[in-house]
């Protein structure tokens, strides 16, 4: 009887890994370059699985869902493709920047400290970065956290609660270190750029399971918004903080 319980509450906590994993990954992909190639498969594979995920999620999450999948079925590629050069512009635009280090970095040496945090979290469990975006761009966090609760799951079922614990030990971390910091912010900064449609419909479901993830993960980030003036000042006007303290 006692094992039978354990394994059902196993059962249940891997089932809603895979829950928040699915919910990861929809949105890493919904806040990449909307190409064909990514529509097709928010359409066919994320979606689909995040809404029959979405028994273990908080239920806010599935009108959310239901709302998301009518944007992607009214939608073609090449609008959604015209609304997120409109919302983020060719270049990173200080309106709605989808990087983490927009937010948080107030100079350019804090900026590298927290980029070089980040890589330190993706080498220890092997991870490399592709060429197509930044280390702090907000798909590529979303993605290592399903990578994560992913293997969370695995775990579960597969090697006990041991490695389970350190899975979700890593989760909350990276949240209240990285993630959790300055989501919320950007989702708020994307609503009011993007005005409603696919890409409101996407804030909206970042900022209620973002919120919900630090609830459960018991996070505590700092919020962060630090000032972006220095990215406009030229070489000479950058001066190292550690000298600065020295002169």
């Amino acid at each position: 009887m006692v094992t039978q319980r354990r394994e059902k509450r196993a059962e249940r906590a891997a089932g809603r890994a895979l829950a928040r994993s699915a919910l990861y990954r929809l949105l890493s992909q919904a806040l990449v370059y909307p190409s064909g190639d990514a529509i097709a498969a928010l359409r066919e594979v994320d979606l689909p699985q995040a809404q029959l995920a979405a028994a273990h999620l908080p239920p806010n999450v599935n009108s959310l869902l239901a709302a998301l999948d009518e944007h992607l079925q009214a939608t073609e590629a090449i609008q959604l493709q015209a609304e997120h050069r409109r919302v983020f512009t060719h270049i990173l635009s200080l309106d709605c920047p989808p990087c983490e280090t927009f937010y948080s970095a107030r100079h350019i040496f804090q900026e590298t400290q927290d980029l070089s945090d980040i890589s330190g979290f993706f080498r220890a469990f092997g991870l490399e970065m592709g060429d197509k975006e930044r280390l702090d761009h907000i798909s590529v966090e979303l993605e290592f956290l399903h990578f994560l609760t992913y293997k969370e799951a695995y775990a579960r079922t597969r090697h006990g609660p041991a490695r389970a614990r350190l899975c979700r030990e890593v989760q909350r971390k990276f949240v209240e270190d990285h993630l959790g910091r300055w989501a919320l912010k950007f989702a708020d900064r994307l609503r009011q750029k993007a005005g409603g449609g696919y890409f409101g419909c996407v804030a909206s479901l970042t900022e209620a399971f973002m919120a919900a993830e630090v609830e459960f993960l018991r996070a505590r980030p700092e919020s962060v918004l630090a000032g972006q003036e220095w990215r406009n000042a030229t070489p000479e006007e950058i001066s190292c903080p550690i000298a600065e303290v020295h002169q």
